[in-house]
């Protein structure tokens, strides 16, 4: 019975930080924002984490080992359409959680830079080292901005039509 109290006080406080994050930015948001959002106590809030910063680490560390994963599975096959259709399905069923992370740029939590690094990681195990006229960090570069731009672009669109009145 323990672990599932802490379970549901840790996701309670986790999705109030995200909707908090929905309102403001994240050096707005209190620790008394997230505990009335959460509906926990602050001596429950402060049972799991020493302070706001250390529940964006953890989502932040949670949603980056899940897209790396996800990205793991795709290089199986990176030219098959499927392994990027699955990429954008799996990430899209926490797309509400995804983007307001995206926004902060914090050194304990940068979903963001953590994205960005998995995509050129992944990019140095696609491309061959070849000779090309332009650095072969520059092509990693290019690879994961656009690709980054890709997935948040399909999020944003994600959002747009799930928002959209029935």
């Amino acid at each position: 019975m323990a672990d599932m109290r802490k379970y549901k006080s840790q996701r309670d406080i986790q999705a109030a930080l995200i909707t908090c994050l929905n309102r403001r930015s994240f050096n707005q948001i209190t620790v008394n924002d997230i505990c009335q959002e959460g509906l926990v106590g602050r001596s429950t809030f402060y049972h799991h984490y020493p302070d706001k910063y250390a529940v964006l680490s953890e989502l932040v560390e949670q949603q980056a080992a899940r897209f790396d994963e996800l990205l793991d599975a795709r290089l199986v096959d990176p030219l098959a359409d499927s392994g990027l259709l699955a990429l954008y399905t799996a990430l899209s069923e926490d797309v509400f959680m995804i983007l307001p992370l995206l926004k902060v740029h914090e050194p304990e939590g940068d979903l963001s830079a953590r994205y960005l690094a998995s995509l050129r990681r992944h990019a140095a195990q696609l491309l061959p080292e070849v000779s090309q006229p332009v650095p072969q960090d520059f092509l990693l570069e290019i690879y994961a901005s656009t690709a980054y731009t890709a997935i948040t672009w399909h999020f944003g669109e994600e959002v747009r039509i799930k928002s959209q009145p029935l």
